[in-house]
């Protein structure tokens, strides 16, 4: 299995899409953290510095359109023939892909998160802003990181299902931008099982907010990604290729 997760790595940082979407997402991390302190002199409060802090998540969103691109990517190009041919056991090749993705998403979360911090620690301690404690800062740097990893294996599960790239990202965006806001409005409780919900938990960017426990909101998220797999694979295993 580390052999195929290791050829699903060669595939995903020799592509362009990967390392376009990749310096997206920590481009739009740096130019939220930096315009943030630059326009506003008097971020001090705990809220709003937890807040900055917790932009590196914001990755999450285009770590799951990767996901999406990457497991369909497969089925696009016509690539997918030759990789069960090697792998003719459906299930293996769906979650090593999955797993290539987990691991990208995660460079991408922890170099958005290290960036973040080199420059908005300093910047915030310069201008007598209340940090969090030293652990806290760290929970909500690898907080998003996780999601950001996470994010991006549930894409290629979901993409490996669906097969189409433009449907698929569809989709996610309408889930994301316009189901689960909806569904948070209408039913608080159920809200929080959604992936925005699990996303901000995971984040960190509410801490006060009425969502799921860091730990339990990744533990439910891994459950939808495992779940999209195995459904992609028993699909796959399905459909002629």
């Amino acid at each position: 299995m580390t052999r195929l997760v290791g050829a699903e790595l060669l595939k995903l940082r020799t592509t362009r899409t990967f390392w376009a979407l990749a310096g997206s997402a920590v481009g739009l991390v740096l130019l939220i953290v930096v315009l943030t302190l630059a326009l506003d002199d008097h971020l001090q409060a705990p809220s709003d510095v937890r807040a900055l802090l917790s932009t590196a998540g914001i990755c999450g969103l285009l770590t799951l359109v990767l996901g999406v691109v990457v497991g369909a990517g497969e089925y696009r190009h016509g690539t997918i023939a030759s990789t069960l041919l090697v792998t003719p056991q459906r299930l293996r090749a769906v979650s090593a892909a999955v797993g290539a993705c987990f691991l990208g998403g995660l460079a991408i979360g922890l170099l958005a998160a290290g960036l973040t911090a080199l420059i908005a620690l300093p910047w915030l301690s310069a201008n007598d802003a209340l940090l969090p404690a030293t652990g806290g800062v760290i929970e909500i740097f690898l907080g998003g990181a996780l999601y950001a990893a996470l994010a991006a294996a549930l894409g290629a599960a979901f993409g490996a299902l669906l097969r189409n790239q433009v449907s698929a990202v569809v989709i996610v965006l309408l889930l994301i931008l316009v189901v689960d806001p909806v569904v948070a409005g209408l039913a608080g409780d159920v809200g929080k099982f959604t992936l925005s919900g699990l996303g901000i938990a995971m984040s960190g960017a509410e801490g006060d907010s009425d969502v799921l426990p860091r730990g339990v909101a990744a533990a439910v998220w891994s459950l939808y990604a495992l779940l999209l797999t195995a459904l992609a694979a028993i699909f796959t295993a399905r459909r002629d290729i």
